[in-house]
């Protein structure tokens, strides 16, 4: 399979990633379903409400996507990236080695699904600690909310914040549990090419559409976001060393 960045796959990811050489990636970004029936369980509550504050639920569509990965999935998916960063690898300590350097994302909520997530990475680092409020109609950036389009879709502010603590300007980043698209969005706001990939040709053409939809935004109003993935904005925000100053510098629009 030719591989060209900035390119979304729909395939099974052990299918495409067995034809990728070592190393090839400079970073896997990913989100995988965890296996634990979140696909039944978000149809149960579709149109109902829970938590504190929480808005009604959409009905997400009866697929089912949440099987976790196997363990020669994670083999592959670490021989293929160079480093790697997992969201809910807490789920996943089974087939991921010890490691230092845990994310947090403190979702600054008591809802339902908990407070917060973890990602496991495979960088010998410090925990380090991202705030984001995403509870329903409630998010960090209010002036720029998100459509919640997947069950377990992640904000793109927290992966702009991976990427721009874990990765530099022009990495190739891979995504094998593509979902809504967050991976391809983060990249392009902070300079990074990706390949996305999802089974699911409803969630790939979901990505797709994302993607398009904010190339064309940028296009009418400037692409700010990729300049300051490129070292090109003001602050901090330029590929900060400290997650705590991108963080801030986020928060400021920066």
């Amino acid at each position: 399979m030719q591989i060209q960045p900035n390119q979304f796959i729909c395939a099974d990811n052990m299918d495409v990633l067995r034809e990728i050489p070592d190393g090839f990636y400079d970073l896997c970004l990913t989100d995988p379903p965890y296996g634990i029936g979140m696909d039944v369980q978000m149809q149960k509550i579709a149109g109902t409400q829970y938590g504190v504050g929480a808005a009604p639920r959409r009905d997400y569509g009866k697929t089912n996507w949440d099987k976790a990965p196997s363990q020669q999935f994670f083999e592959e998916m670490r021989r293929v990236s160079k480093q790697q960063i997992v969201w809910g690898g807490n789920y996943f300590t089974a087939f991921l080695p010890a490691s230092r350097g845990w994310l947090m994302w403190d979702k600054q909520t008591n809802g339902f699904w908990g407070d917060g997530e973890l990602a496991w990475s495979s960088f010998d680092s410090a925990i380090r600690l991202f705030r984001f409020m995403w509870n329903g109609m409630l998010q960090g950036n209010m002036a720029a909310k998100e459509e919640r389009v997947h069950p377990t879709q992640k904000p793109v502010p927290l992966f702009v914040w991976c990427l721009l603590n874990y990765s530099n300007p022009g990495d190739l980043i891979l995504d094998p549990f593509c979902g809504s698209g967050t991976t391809a969005l983060a990249c392009h706001k902070t300079g990074r090419r990706f390949v996305c990939i999802d089974r699911e040709p409803k969630y790939i053409k979901i990505a797709q559409q994302r993607y398009a939809d904010l190339i064309a935004q940028q296009e009418l109003f400037g692409n700010q976001d990729a300049r300051a993935g490129q070292g090109e904005c003001p602050g901090t925000a330029c590929n900060s060393a400290s997650p705590k100053a991108a963080q801030e510098s986020l928060e400021l629009g920066l």
